[in-house]
């Protein structure tokens, strides 16, 4: 593919719209807990991404994508400041010679930022954060499930209905359920997942993972496929080892994938507030989509189960 192919596809699902506003501090990009992300911040990378790759911009501005670019250096900024706290909160750390060992492995700093929206002044923070998502999975992949109900859905809206009608309470749920089973769904109640089973795909980079329970979660099991699966997670259990653990199997590629899923359960306890020049936070993908009707999915608060 060529250079600014690659870089295009990698910032396929992301704002250049900069001047924050909205998250309740004035010239905040995003607000993580207790963390202020200054606009300038994401301004100052979108600035270095063009100059670095001086054929970016026109193409970006024919394409009409360049919000998108923005976008997607807000929700990489978002998630280093989401892997940071949970990490801090696991006592997990990354020795800065890992982190120079795995920039090396690419190049170097030069090699490893070229064609994409990295750049040499933040390449070793992002590979910290990714090392650190990495550890995060390790501790728990083997040890984490989660008891869910579940229903199917073949559009956006009636996933988004599916997903209102799980939150409602029992009765509501169970009644859902039923009509479901009864026309020849595969609703199901109280069933464990292990977020080590991976079942023709990896189990526990999906969202059922990174949820509290009494959160019911909406999401297309594969992008655009029409298949959408409703839950609410019932119980998390971060304590009981999976049967087959797999941690060991997975490549490092897979572990950052799942460990920065699992940061939402510390989004969802520090919250995140996105400025909305770069659209709205997608809680199910923790990025920043364009509108409430482009997040890839929805999540919603039920009940309050206690985790174990």
């Amino acid at each position: 593919m060529p250079r600014h192919g690659r870089l295009l596809a990698s910032i396929a699902t992301a704002g250049i719209l900069l001047a924050g506003c909205g998250t309740g501090q004035p010239g905040a990009a995003a607000i993580v807990g207790d963390t202020r992300i200054p606009v300038g911040q994401v301004q100052s990378w979108f600035t270095e991404v063009l100059n670095k790759e001086p054929g970016l911009r026109p193409q970006l501005q024919q394409q009409g994508t360049m919000d998108e670019l923005g976008r997607r250096l807000a929700s990489f900024t978002v998630q280093q400041e989401l892997i940071r706290q949970a990490a801090g909160e696991e006592g997990l750390r990354v020795d800065e010679q890992r982190v120079t060992a795995a920039i090396d492995q690419m190049g170097g700093p030069r090699a490893a930022t070229q064609g994409t929206i990295f750049t040499e002044g933040n390449i070793r923070d992002m590979t910290r954060s990714r090392l650190l998502a990495a550890e995060l999975a390790r501790k728990y992949v083997d040890r984490l499930s989660v008891t869910i109900d579940y229903t199917q859905a073949s559009t956006r809206a009636e996933a988004e209905t599916k997903a209102r009608r799980l939150a409602r309470g029992p009765q509501e749920a169970a009644a859902l359920l039923q009509a479901d089973r009864q026309a020849g769904l595969s609703a199901v109640s109280g069933e464990r997942v292990w977020a080590a089973d991976q079942g023709g795909q990896m189990a526990g980079a999906t969202p059922l993972f990174g949820v509290q329970p009494g959160s019911v979660v909406a999401f297309e099991l594969e992008p655009q496929s029409g298949q959408w699966l409703v839950a609410l997670v019932r119980q998390r259990d971060t304590a009981t080892p999976a049967p087959t653990p797999i941690a060991a199997q997975l490549d490092e590629a897979s572990l950052q994938k799942i460990g920065t899923n699992l940061v939402g359960i510390t989004a969802d306890r520090v919250g995140v507030r996105l400025s909305p020049r770069y659209g709205v936070w997608d809680r199910v993908a923790l990025g920043a989509a364009p509108n409430a009707g482009e997040t890839t999915g929805f999540w919603l608060r039920g009940d309050q189960p206690a985790a174990t």
